[in-house]
């Protein structure tokens, strides 16, 4: 069995329940973020990660990426047809064909419903089916795309997961329940049909034909044509939240879960699986900065961490924390964090923790943003619409009640006390009577918008799918990356104390002053080119959270001198045939090493060794060993020690 995970690889026997784990130190050469998993008729392996797909034949790793002509880094599906061609769903790029030499690249200009690919399937008769971000569902057999959406009977324009089963049916995971193609009908069940909940990530049939469903907190459903069965964590399942199903030739189900580890289910019996140290995780999601200048940061699966400058602390459930997947923090005017995550929101005072959830009035706990307004009222945007809190009393309100989308992504508000909601169906605005609503019609660049920002002058800045959209009041303008942004996805939007706009996006940081634009990505040192969050602190730093970990940009010198912060650029050129140039940054004096390493561990060349002091260094590698003998063409590990912390970046050597 392998598991991806967002810290890696996991190898299970499952015979005798042993397993090895593969990361970047272990000779995984892609970044520990595996999405996507898919075996060929060779029993080679390839994984989709978030900085390319990687394949492994047992002993060598490859990877590769859009240098090589994948149409995006990251790989969120893969599947193989019966001539050995792989084809990779990409998010944000369409999807690429692999022949083995030829790479082919098909978006929405070639017929393509959408150029974020969340799942892929081959039907019995050869057709390629692609579930998409927003646009449907399309198919392609090979010559021509046909795409269906809701008008035609979908359940919903956002697919996670397709499978087909013997009798020539396509299943179809959406946000908002299964749909059933036959070819000509269309047929949707839901909750209110048996389903265990509407949003379904995972979908798999097995021998008997029966229908798996992994669901986004209501755990898995199993379905025989007339009757469903639901089951979750009191019934042996690892964890509620099921991105992932699989079937083995014995016809046992395997479940991925959320946190919870792996689930295996013989029809009668459950068995968990998880590694030693639990399974383990390196997502950081959200960061908050409080009045005290500490870094708060949520991850998926690791709960919260606290950064004083000098010590860290961590807080999970075990703590108190309702669940240990964090995907928003805010701090309220007494200082207190309030945490929202897949399982409800936890409110932390510094040493008491009080958890709520849909139990307490919450309108669901999928939690995606939080906002504080001038009177104390916290407002939390949802799976399920927006929810207020006066600290006693719970106010919810959905598309009935004015907002333009019940799936809300972002929330701010502005200096007259109004909220901006952003959703997946367009902008509102609520002055606490009225509703407005924005959307493409109007000049909004999309209608899912990921994150909102107000700037000084009252202008609301909004990240969508499509670009940045500013909205003065009267007159919208949109950047896009023809203007100068990074990527057209934009997840997260901040102030600096200039006034610069600095925009995350699906392709690294720009920084906007209002005429120039400048872009910063993983060849200047950024960790990783996905930016998801963030903060600047009150001495002007930067604070990057990225699919990958945590960037620092500015002044080393405001950061405590215990400060241990390694920055480890990647390579230049890579690969290389005579010589490539490593440069890395110094936060503090410190003795330094940088050694090359071969994929066995084994230390080949050291390039530096020696004391230096705080600033910005280079090293160059020729390709030689510590004989001055050239090594062979491959896979090399460059590592950076600072005492007990080191990080890696991946060479590639071409004689």
């Amino acid at each position: 069995l392998w598991v991806g995970t967002t810290g890696g690889l996991v190898r299970w026997n499952l015979k005798n329940g042993s397993y090895k784990k593969y990361t970047t130190s272990d000779g995984l050469p892609a970044y520990d973020f595996v999405i996507s998993i898919a075996i060929d008729s060779e029993g080679n392996k390839w994984f989709g990660t978030n900085e390319g797909v990687t394949v492994f034949d047992g002993k060598n790793w490859v990877t590769f990426d859009t240098s090589n002509g994948l149409a995006d880094n990251w790989v969120s599906s893969i599947i193989i047809d019966s001539e050995g061609n792989k084809w990779f769903g990409t998010y944000g790029g369409g999807v690429t064909e692999f022949d083995g030499k030829n790479w082919t690249t098909y978006t929405i200009s070639d017929g393509l419903a959408n150029n974020y690919v969340y799942a892929a399937i081959i039907d019995s008769e050869g057709n390629l089916w692609f579930g998409t971000h927003g646009g449907g569902v399309s198919k392609f057999d090979g010559k021509n795309w046909t795409t269906y959406r809701r008008t035609d009977g979908l359940a919903h324009n956002y697919v996670y997961s397709i499978a087909a089963d013997g009798k020539g049916n396509i299943w179809f995971g959406t946000l908002r329940g299964i749909s059933k193609f036959d070819g000509t009908l269309w047929t949707t069940y839901r909750r209110t049909d048996g389903l265990a909940h509407d949003y379904v990530f995972s979908i798999a049939v097995d021998r008997e034909g029966n229908i798996w469903c992994g669901t986004f907190g209501g755990g898995v459903s199993e379905f025989d044509g007339s009757i469903w069965r639901t089951y979750t964590k009191s019934s042996g399942l690892a964890d509620n939240y099921v991105p992932a199903i699989v079937i083995d030739s014995n016809g046992n189900k395997w479940f991925g879960t959320y946190g919870g580890g792996i689930s295996g289910f013989d029809g009668k019996k459950w068995i968990l699986f998880k590694t030693k140290n639990g399974t383990f995780h390196k997502s950081v999601y959200s960061i908050a900065i409080d009045s005290d200048d500490i870094k708060w940061f949520g991850t998926f699966g690791g709960g919260v961490s606290k950064f004083d400058g000098i010590h860290w602390k961590t807080y999970t459930t075990y703590d108190g924390l309702v669940n240990n997947w964090v995907s928003t923090i805010t701090i309220d005017p007494e200082g207190c964090k309030w945490f929202g995550t897949l399982k409800g929101v936890s409110k932390f005072d510094g040493s008491n923790w009080t958890n709520y959830t849909t139990l307490d009035g919450l309108a669901d706990n999928s939690i995606y943003s939080i906002a504080v307004d001038s009177d104390g009222n916290k407002w939390f945007a949802t799976q399920a619409g927006v929810s207020k809190f006066d600290g006693e009393i719970w106010t919810t309100y959905r598309t009935a009640d004015g907002l333009a989308g019940n799936i809300v992504l972002s929330v701010a508000i502005d200096d007259e006390g109004s909220l901006w909601f952003g959703t997946t169906g367009g902008v509102s605005r609520f002055d606490g009577k009225n509703w407005t609503t924005y959307k493409t019609s109007d000049g909004l660049s999309d209608n899912t918008v990921h994150t909102i920002t107000i700037d000084s002058e009252g202008n609301k800045w909004f990240g969508t799918d499509r670009g940045v959209s500013k909205f003065d009041g009267i007159e919208w303008t949109v950047y896009t990356t023809s203007d100068g942004l990074a990527g057209n996805s934009v997840y997260a939007i901040a102030i600096d104390l200039d006034g610069n706009l600095w925009f995350g996006t699906n392709n690294g940081v720009s920084k906007f002053d209002g005429y120039k634009w400048t872009t910063y990505t993983t060849s200047d040192g950024l960790s990783g080119n996905s930016v998801y969050n963030i903060a600047i602190d009150s001495k002007g730093n930067k604070w990057f959270v990225t699919s990958v970990g945590i960037s620092f940009l500015g002044k080393p010198e405001t950061i405590s001198k215990n400060f241990d912060f390694l920055n480890l650029q990647q390579n230049y050129p890579n690969p290389f045939n005579s010589l490539t140039t490593i440069k890395y940054q110094l936060f503090k004096e410190c003795k330094v090493e940088i050694s090359i390493y071969n994929l066995l561990g084994q230390k080949i060349r050291t390039l530096i060794n020696e004391n230096k002091k705080i600033g910005y260094y280079s090293v160059m590698w020729d390709g030689t060993n510590d004989a001055g003998i050239p090594v062979s063409s491959g896979v090399y590990i460059c590592c950076m020690k600072i005492g007990n912390l080191t990080q890696s970046k991946k060479i590639v050597y071409l004689r």
